[in-house]
């Protein structure tokens, strides 16, 4: 048996797995939201404040099952509840779930990345790229951009007007805003603009928590990337993504996303079934784990070099691009 097949026996749905899953995440995020802005002017305002966004994160991670069909049995209850809990998310449902579903329809297809979350260039692109394409690149691929700025950016702004918005339908763009303005006016009404800013404050550490872990499962020295028709959509799937070995307590506050290539094999099974689908898989995955202390050196590789299929610095392209700083 290859673990194609192995996986298949694990993406049964339980509907009331799913509905504890989300009851619990969102009242524990509303309740450290409440808990935030009871303490406002004190010290304990920052730590539930965080709090919330780690769970803001989780809520995403519930959402994106919603976007596989894969949270609830029903299609119909996934899509409603994925687009309730997009406020909070701050993702467009049905324009998020077309582009994730391109995403994972093209995992380590070199061809079309533009499907994936994170541009990355080769390095012969990069040699040919104009010095301004060349010094905007620089500045994407670092980590003060990748980390600190661009996922806040993209999920405050980008992300009001996403792309595929017209062809997924524009109304449900409108209403995914209307929905994201009615829960700003809530908490305006309810706590002023101290209420506003703890929303902000756990948007923002939502997005620099959850910008690593797209990045990571995706950006490892050895990460596959292939051009047809040599490439396979198994073998992007399972070398072209890795596992985040961070332990259990990152494995429950984000619903075992980091599971990352089995998730990619098959988005078929939920979140709540990945994790044992995995220990139980054993010899039939051979995943390339990252662990914590590997996550700054994934931070290092910044092109792709189709010679030796490998990630790299920018000590590859040294030779041929304009001098900056070391990072």
């Amino acid at each position: 048996m290859n673990i194609r097949e192995f996986s298949r026996a694990y993406t049964e749905k339980s509907n009331v797995v799913a509905f504890v899953e989300t009851l619990w995440t969102v009242l524990a995020y509303l309740a450290c939201i409440a808990l935030a802005i009871s303490f406002l002017g004190t010290f304990w305002v920052v730590p539930f404040t965080a709090l919330a966004g780690v769970l803001g994160v989780r809520i995403y991670m519930l959402q994106h099952d919603c976007m596989h069909n894969s949270l609830f049995e029903s299609r119909l209850v996934n899509d409603v509840l994925g687009t309730l809990l997009s406020p909070v998310s701050l993702t467009p449902y049905q324009a998020t779930k077309y582009n994730h579903n391109l995403h994972h329809a093209h995992v380590g297809n070199i061809e079309h990345r533009e499907a994936f979350e994170i541009d990355m260039m080769t390095v012969a692109e990069f040699q040919e790229a104009s010095r301004a394409q060349q010094l905007w690149y620089r500045f994407y691929r670092s980590p003060f951009t990748l980390v600190f700025v661009g996922p806040f950016v993209l999920y405050t702004v980008l992300r009001r007007f996403p792309r595929n918005g017209f062809k997924t339908g524009i109304w449900w763009v409108v209403l995914h805003n209307a929905l994201l303005l009615g829960m700003f006016a809530a908490l305006y009404l309810i706590a002023g603009w101290g209420g506003v800013l703890i929303q902000f404050g756990a948007i923002y550490v939502a997005t620099v928590f959850g910008a690593i872990i797209p990045y990571v499962v995706h950006n490892f020295e050895e990460v596959y990337w292939g051009r047809r028709p040599e490439y396979t959509y198994e073998q992007g799937a399972l070398q072209g993504s890795s596992v985040l070995d961070f332990g259990p307590v990152f494995d429950f506050l984000t619903a075992n996303i980091g599971y990352h290539d089995l998730h990619h094999l098959n988005a078929n099974i939920p979140c709540y079934r990945l994790k044992k689908c995995y220990l139980e898989a054993g010899d039939l995955l051979q995943s390339r784990k990252i662990s914590l202390s590997e996550v700054v050196q994934c931070y290092r590789w910044k092109l792709y070099d189709e010679q030796t299929n490998r990630m790299v610095g920018w000590d590859a392209v040294a030779q041929t691009s304009i001098a900056v700083p070391a990072e």
